[in-house]
């Protein structure tokens, strides 16, 4: 028991070495949407608060989430049950809509919905500038400082495609943060998810790990020593909006269908990123167990080094997409591999739940081994090899594109530009997939 208990731990430090997948998915859904023609030229939708959608709707959204809540129970290959006091009821009181609706759904409660549209780069929007401390509830606002946000007010037209685009970042401001008993908040006691199986809560951002990462394809042996590896919400998130945009189509509230969708495909562009779906791509389970051991008899550097690896992949895996995804919309090259590597494709594939696992995921799974390889292939061994070096101390963000043509060369910087693109391209099929299903709901 022993043996077992450390192990699991080991494997549960590996599993959370960084929580955050693509840095802005607002660079990884614009070429998604805008290459779909039911998005890109659906007629301009009337921008509505949440409040205001879910008092329109308020019995229909009752008796949906309530559908939802056995669904899940019965079908979800992990699942706490929602306590019965936090069912959504209809009242008809819009003072505490919001509330109700976020404790229903298990939601951080001070999660903001401000209504807005976050801009890509090199792009100018009209209007008032939206502050982001109102988009995010974490003191790091990130990469929300550079972009342009643009404040909107209810009755406002905007495009679909700007709806569901702003929408597709918003998870990581904040949604997911502080929903496990151990996390510190009052609602964490009520929600009823139990400890934090995984992830670093002491991060600001740590408790969002075990939603935004599914490991879903790993060895029975794994299972045994860490059956924590099973507890695990993305399937969760993306079932719940797709139902909320589907019931906003089904009313026509078109803002919010988007909205929603763009929620949900959040967490299907979380599953292309291997490390968010496998605890440590490039290391057999052998190898994995080995460091557990190692770490049982005394030798805690093992763990440590092999941690520190993860993390320093997993995040310039991120770093170099975003900085190039960046500069090809900084200087509209839409023609950028990356780019066109998001560009849907027809027919679009057909949706079916178990697709997130069964397809989504075990895709990203089977690239994990080569996309790690091609990493360690094209970085400098201090940013991705040296399990003593913190790489986002080291790293100059400007200068990460020229480290990689300096020690791979050309051909390396190729190679893992279309590593990174051939992710992307898994997520124009999962992603449109989801949106073509849930647009069957449109009025």
């Amino acid at each position: 028991m022993k043996i077992i208990t450390i192990l699991g731990t080991v494997i549960a430090f590996l599993a959370s070495a960084s929580v955050w997948s693509w840095s802005n998915h607002t660079l990884v859904s614009h070429q998604l949407v805008q290459s779909m023609p039911e998005v890109a030229n659906a007629a301009p939708v009337k921008v509505e608060s949440l409040a205001e959608f879910l008092m329109a709707n308020e019995q229909q959204v009752a008796q949906l989430l309530a559908e939802d809540e056995a669904w899940m129970a019965e079908n979800l290959w992990h699942y706490n049950p929602r306590p019965d006091a936090l069912a959504f009821t209809a009242t008809g009181s819009q003072d505490d809509v919001v509330k109700r609706f976020t404790r229903a759904i298990r939601i951080n409660p001070n999660a903001k919905f401000a209504l807005y549209l976050q801009g890509m780069p090199g792009s100018q929007l009209q209007g008032e500038a939206m502050d982001p401390q109102r988009i995010s509830v974490f003191k790091n606002l990130g990469h929300l400082n550079e972009l342009p946000l643009q404040a909107l007010t209810s009755g406002d037209l905007v495009a679909a495609v700007d709806v569901v685009v702003s929408a597709n970042d918003e998870p990581d401001h904040g949604h997911d943060i502080g929903l496990f008993t151990d996390s510190g908040t009052d609602y964490g006691q009520e929600f009823g998810f139990g400890k934090q199986p995984f992830g670093n809560p002491n991060l600001e951002y740590g408790t969002q790990a075990p939603f935004h990462m599914g490991f879903y394809h790993e060895s029975s042996i794994l299972y045994a020593l860490g059956g924590f590896l099973k507890e695990t919400y993305p399937q969760m998130r993306i079932h719940q909006y797709k139902r909320l945009a589907e019931l906003a189509f089904a009313n026509g509230h078109d803002y919010w269908g988007y909205r929603f969708m763009g929620w949900g495909l959040h967490y299907i562009g979380d599953f292309t990123n291997p490390y968010h779906v496998t605890p440590v791509p490039g290391n057999s389970t052998l190898s994995t167990i080995w460091v557990g051991l190692l770490s049982m008899l005394g030798f805690p550097n093992a763990q440590k080094e092999a941690v520190q690896l993860v993390s320093n992949r997993h995040t310039v895996l991120e770093d170099f997409q975003s900085v190039i995804m960046t500069k090809a919309y900084s200087q509209h090259d839409m023609q950028h591999e990356t780019i066109q590597a998001l560009s849907v494709n027809e027919p679009i594939a057909e949706f079916h739940e178990q697709d997130m696992i069964e397809v989504f995921a075990k895709k990203s799974v089977e690239k994990a081994d080569a996309m790690d390889a091609v990493l360690e292939a094209s970085f400098p061994y201090e940013y991705v090899s040296d399990p003593s070096v913190e790489y986002s101390e080291v790293v100059v963000l400007e200068e990460l594109s020229a480290k990689v043509k300096t020690h791979a060369g050309e051909d390396g910087f190729a190679t893992l530009t279309h590593s990174i693109s051939d992710l992307l391209n898994d997520f124009s099929v999962s992603g449109s997939a989801y949106i073509h299903e849930i647009l069957k709901a449109k009025q």
